[in-house]
C-alpha cells in the first residue's frame, strides 16, 4: 500500500485564452523536509518565495530542472470556457474536481495557497458543503497556507504555470516536470 501524501495547491488564470487551471503536488510527508530545503535554495538572494509570474526565461528553465528532479507527481485540473465575469464560479469547479480527484488518491492533508480573509471563508464554506453533499471524501483535511510561511507550495504555483504555457502552445517547460503528473479536463462554463 502507497503511504499518505499531502497534496499542496496553487492556481492559474489564463482568463484571455478562457483557461482556470488548479495544480495539486502531492508530497510524501517523510520527504516535506528535503523538498522544502530544495526550495530554499533556489531563492535568489532578494527573494522570499518563488513565483512562476516573476521569473524570466532563463531562470524558469533552472527551477523546471530544479521541480522536475524532484520527480513531482500530482494533478492538474484545466478548466476550460472560463467567463471572465465568472471567474470564482470556474474556480469552485475546478476545487470540487481536484478534491474529489485527490480522494481517490492516497492523500489525507490538502493545504491550498491563502487567497486573503474572504475568500479564504468562501473556500471553508464550500468544503463544508461538498462534504455535506459526499462530493469529497471525508478523511481529507483542508487547510490554507501562506506560500511566504510554506515553501511547498511554490511547487503547485511552478507547475500551473507550466501548464498553463503548455497550454499556449509552449510545451519545453511541462516536459521537463516529467511524466507523472496527470491532467484532467472541465468545461467551467
Amino acid at each position: 500500500m502507497n503511504p499518505p501524501h499531502s497534496a499542496y495547491v496553487d492556481e492559474s488564470m489564463r482568463v484571455s485564452a478562457g483557461l482556470c487551471l488548479m495544480a495539486a503536488v502531492l508530497v510524501p510527508p517523510v520527504l516535506a523536509e528535503v523538498y522544502r530545503d530544495v526550495l530554499r535554495g533556489l531563492l535568489l538572494s532578494n527573494q522570499r518565495r518563488l513565483h512562476w509570474r516573476d521569473e524570466k526565461d532563463r531562470r524558469r528553465v533552472q527551477l523546471i530542472d530544479a521541480i522536475g528532479a524532484l520527480r513531482p507527481c500530482g494533478i492538474v485540473i484545466v478548466g476550460t470556457g472560463l467567463d471572465a465575469a465568472r471567474q470564482e464560479r470556474a474556480r469552485r469547479k475546478c476545487v470540487e474536481r481536484l478534491l474529489w480527484e485527490l480522494g481517490q488518491h492516497h492523500v489525507t492533508d490538502v493545504v491550498f495557497e491563502r487567497r486573503g480573509v474572504g475568500l479564504d471563508e468562501g473556500d471553508r464554506a464550500m468544503v463544508v458543503t461538498l462534504r455535506g453533499r459526499h462530493a469529497m471524501t471525508p478523511r481529507l483535511q483542508v487547510s490554507w497556507e501562506s506560500p511566504e510561511n510554506e515553501p511547498l507550495l511554490w511547487i503547485p504555483d511552478i507547475v500551473a504555470g507550466a501548464a498553463s504555457l503548455a497550454e499556449a502552445g509552449q510545451e519545453s517547460y511541462w516536459k521537463g516536470l516529467g511524466d507523472e503528473l496527470s491532467v484532467q479536463r472541465l468545461d467551467v462554463d
